[in-house]
């Protein structure tokens, strides 16, 4: 009598133990259904009550505390379809660094190699048009819709057709050029490799370089989960500007309304971070892969610039500034100044920018519909034109030309010097904040930032 109770009671544990794994199953489950299907409903919602810190709060700021918050589930498939599209790229890199390598460096390495006419006529009428038009080819054939993926999949080939200009007129590093491996290694990572200025090789990344990267990796994304929780419910305009409102800035006291330029700052700082994820989350896989040590992509330029070419020379997004050098500045320079070659650069940084917008903005791309509740405050109807990135880039070019002109003058090196630090920072953030529109604008109304949210969770308010 006494087994039959003790196995009685055996059975009972055996199957309350079943059911609580079959329950833990079914939930485990239903959560992975739900990340991976849609972020149109939050995965749990909370009531934040008004209060009289948030009346407060309210009063000095302009925005309320108290409402309805969500907690958004990222999507799986969105990560599919953007490592999917970087596979791609990789994989194509790989086919046009192998050409490349075989057909058009022997020509600058004094080996036989194909003419100059052959080689110019296989880079810009085959090897560049493919790079620009293969997005646009799989775009067709996938009906891929997210913005981000479609940048994803865009963004390295403008990388790729810079390198093949690079490799065309003779500026490749010469050390990436010692084996097919190392130029493929160099060529289809979409980064800047870094290299001692004494001897010219690559550095070899050390732990601390590795750990730096992951740090900064978590860094940046923790700053942009803050970031994506308070503005994106505003679809990042939280001030009501001219700009937020669709109306058309006529005048200097437009451009420099404080509301406008709160929002150009918060339209700075997302893509500042953004950039920066990227940059640091390719420099440090590449560290682990090949053990060579990337550059930092982003350098805090927004809050630390002290000119404008310290900002776009040597802090924002300097894995492009790098291509850009190499790709279209040391090119123009052989011909013409510095000024010039500049300025071509610049005009250069402006027409990749309209790629990317017509291509993650406009291509095929389906009227969009106010059915997420994280994005409710984008407008569907906007419609990007294509201009104001390349009158972005080409402003900043003039700026960086009469930078160096007045460099040269000793009163303004005089009066430079006197400033305090946190003036000049103000002063060259300045030279460019007021039109940050005319770049963001193009992304942001078009829904960039609403899709980049589907790979993430964060809280935002919903109501």
């Amino acid at each position: 009598l006494s087994s039959y109770h003790i196995a009685k009671d055996n059975s009972t544990r055996h199957n309350q133990t079943a059911q609580t794994i079959r329950k833990n199953m079914a939930s485990i489950l239903s959560l992975i259904q739900s990340i991976a299907a849609s972020k149109s409903e939050p995965l749990m919602k909370f009531d934040v009550p008004n209060t009289t810190f948030g009346d407060a709060f309210f009063a000095l700021s302009g925005f309320r505390i108290e409402g309805t918050y969500g907690i958004s589930s990222p999507c799986l498939q969105f990560w599919f379809d953007c490592t999917l599209v970087l596979v791609i790229d990789v994989i194509f890199g790989l086919i046009i660094s192998s050409i490349l390598y075989y057909y058009v460096l022997p020509k600058n390495l004094k080996q036989t190699a194909m003419s100059n006419t052959n080689v110019y006529v296989l880079g810009f009428g085959v090897i560049i048009p493919c790079c620009y038009l293969l997005p646009y080819a799989l775009i067709d054939a996938t009906g891929i819709q997210n913005s981000v993926v479609r940048f994803t999949l865009s963004a390295p080939m403008v990388f790729y057709a810079f390198r093949c200009v690079e490799a065309m007129c003779g500026f490749v590093p010469p050390v990436v050029t010692s084996s097919p491996l190392d130029y493929a290694i160099y060529y289809a990572t979409p980064t800047e490799f870094m290299f001692d200025r004494k001897n010219g090789q690559r550095v070899m990344a050390t732990s601390h370089d590795i750990r730096r990267s992951l740090i900064g990796t978590t860094k940046t994304l923790i700053t942009i989960l803050i970031l994506m929780s308070l503005f994106s419910s505003y679809n990042y305009e939280p001030f009501q500007s001219m700009n937020a409102r669709e109306e058309s800035l006529s005048s200097i006291r437009d451009y420099l309304d404080m509301k406008h330029l709160g929002n150009c700052f918060i339209t700075a700082m997302m893509f500042q971070q953004l950039v920066g994820l990227f940059g640091s989350a390719t420099a440090l896989a590449i560290e682990v892969m090949t053990g060579y040590r990337a550059v930092e992509s982003m350098r805090n330029p927004v809050m630390e610039a002290t000119s404008p070419s310290d900002f776009w020379g040597r802090r924002w997004n300097v894995a492009v500034h790098g291509v850009l050098k190499r790709g279209v500045f040391q090119p123009v320079r052989r011909f013409s100044s510095s000024f010039v070659a500049a300025l071509m650069a610049f005009i250069a940084s402006g027409l990749f920018h309209e790629y990317l917008v017509h291509l993650t903005g406009m291509y095929n791309k389906e009227p969009r519909v106010a059915d997420d509740i994280f994005c409710k405050a984008l407008n569907t109807d906007y419609k990007p034109q294509l201009g104001s990135n390349m009158a972005f880039f080409v402003w900043n070019g003039v700026i960086m030309v009469v930078e160096k002109l007045l460099g040269r003058n000793r009163v303004m090196q005089s009066f430079g010097s006197t400033l305090p630090r946190f003036m000049v920072v103000f002063l060259t953030i300045m030279t460019a904040l007021p039109l940050a529109h005319w770049f963001g604008n193009p992304y942001i109304k078009r829904g960039l930032l609403c899709d980049f949210q589907e790979g993430y969770l964060f809280v935002t308010k919903i109501e």
